[in-house]
């Protein structure tokens, strides 16, 4: 039994609270008349609790003058701290949202059978209203926070500590009757007190350079893995659930966060190409040869052809061919699929390279597809930032979002080809030259 219970961190993990927290907070200061703090810089100041935050706040707004030296400052800090806490449990929901890809990884967990829990130091009964709200709370099997407590009464300690991950254990052991250990736990968070409290427990870590705590305190822990956003995890889910993992090529994407399919996508594809007795297919786009060694491993008598632009990948997709006994079968081109000149046809062309260069790579490509052949698009949803660009506020991922959706709009307009979209995996397309 590997991986099964997937603990996550709520602030800069599942949701990006930032904003509404340092809008709360510069309201408290200003209420008591203090200069109020720059948004960014607020919110790197979370991840230790809220009297934590409001401290660091106050010093950063009197220039490090404030401090709980003084009677004085102690009654008046529990003032701002209580008038903090009030208006951020009115206001918890107003720019807050779900990070990309979180609600779909949530409901793949649960799909999957694996146990979800929240370990926060914000409060639960906050936490449950704003899981409530984005429509995400069915999916926790449990949730512990500062209001926890053990059955004998004892308040649970907070993270950096692992009293909460040992607390979730038992409780899951009495629920559901399986014998999880810590082997069986991942720690997902954007702190380094999150993954400091993983490493004490003794389970496996994952760090979320994308979250809204000090990405490099965070990364200084030396988390197991680490991702862009959490829901990149949910790729893996199958290889770590295994007792010990002997698939190399989604150990390395693992390792070097290199893109590769989401099985439900992948699964969709094998099941196209059995079902329609494809025999040839043209890659675009290998990264480690993952999708390449599985279209070639469904029969003997299908056929790949594969290229990529980056070195490192692409020998690592030679190896990986090469270890599966696949030399024969599967071509692998080194170079940009935008210059290369690649002659045949086939019977399904996959595109899954630079999301920016989709159009080009559809319209050079078309001529390489047998008459009866099939292109398929991967990504096509983004982890949802293509139905709701809110979800992130990177400029350059907003750019790409909205690449992909002038593709979309292409292959929509297409008079050459008709277009099927999928909801599969992160989003998929088939197209097929309409018929004369």
């Amino acid at each position: 039994m590997g991986i099964e219970v997937y603990v996550f961190d709520c602030d800069g993990t599942i949701i990006d609270s930032g904003e509404d927290i340092a809008d709360c907070v510069n309201a408290a200061l200003k209420h008591f008349g203090y200069w109020e703090v720059d948004t960014r810089e607020l919110i790197s100041f979370t991840g230790n609790g809220a009297k934590a935050l409001m401290l660091r706040a106050l010093a950063r707004s009197t220039k490090n003058h404030f401090n709980l030296e003084t009677e004085y400052n102690k009654n008046q800090f529990e003032e701002i701290y209580k008038y903090y806490v009030e208006l951020y449990n009115s206001n918890p929901v107003v720019k807050t949202h779900l990070y990309a890809g979180i609600k779909e990884l949530l409901r793949v967990l649960k799909k999957k059978g694996k146990k979800v829990v929240l370990f926060t130091n914000k409060p639960i009964k906050i936490a449950a209203h704003i899981f409530e709200k984005l429509g995400i709370l069915e999916y926790f099997d449990l949730m512990i926070g500062p209001e926890t407590r053990t059955s004998d009464g004892r308040a649970v300690e907070l993270k950096p500590l692992p009293d909460g991950l040992y607390f979730a254990m038992e409780e899951l052991n009495k629920k559901s009757g399986t014998p999880f250990t810590n082997k069986n736990f991942v720690m997902i968070g954007d702190s380094d007190v999150d993954i400091i409290a993983g490493k004490n427990f003794g389970c496996m870590t994952v760090g979320c350079r994308g979250g809204i705590a000090d990405k490099e305190k965070m990364l200084s822990q030396n988390p197991d893995l680490s991702f862009s956003v959490a829901s990149e995890i949910e790729k893996f889910i199958d290889i770590l659930s295994q007792d010990k993992c002997d698939d190399f090529i989604k150990n390395f994407a693992m390792k070097n966060e290199v893109p590769i399919m989401q099985d439900e996508g992948s699964d969709f594809i094998c099941d196209y190409i059995k079902s329609n007795g494809v025999k040839s297919v043209l890659e675009i786009g290998t990264a480690i040869g993952y999708s390449s060694v599985r279209f070639a491993k469904l029969s003997p008598d299908i056929r790949v052809t594969t290229i990529e632009i980056d070195e490192d990948r692409y020998n690592a997709a030679v190896k990986n061919v090469e270890q599966n006994g696949l030399s024969q079968r599967v071509t692998l081109i080194f170079g940009d699929a935008l210059s290369e000149k690649i002659s045949g046809e086939f019977d399904l062309i996959f595109i899954d390279a630079a999301k920016a260069q989709y159009t080009k790579f559809f319209e050079k490509y078309k001529h390489n597809l047998s008459a009866s052949g099939v292109i398929i698009t991967d990504n096509l949803s983004f982890h949802g930032m293509v139905e709701d660009l809110s979800l992130t506020n990177n400029y350059s991922t907003k750019k790409l979002v909205k690449k992909i959706r002038k593709y979309i709009e292409f292959l929509k307009s297409n008079e050459e080809f008709e277009t099927e979209f999928l909801k599969k995996g992160d989003g998929i397309s088939i197209s097929k030259r309409r018929k004369a």
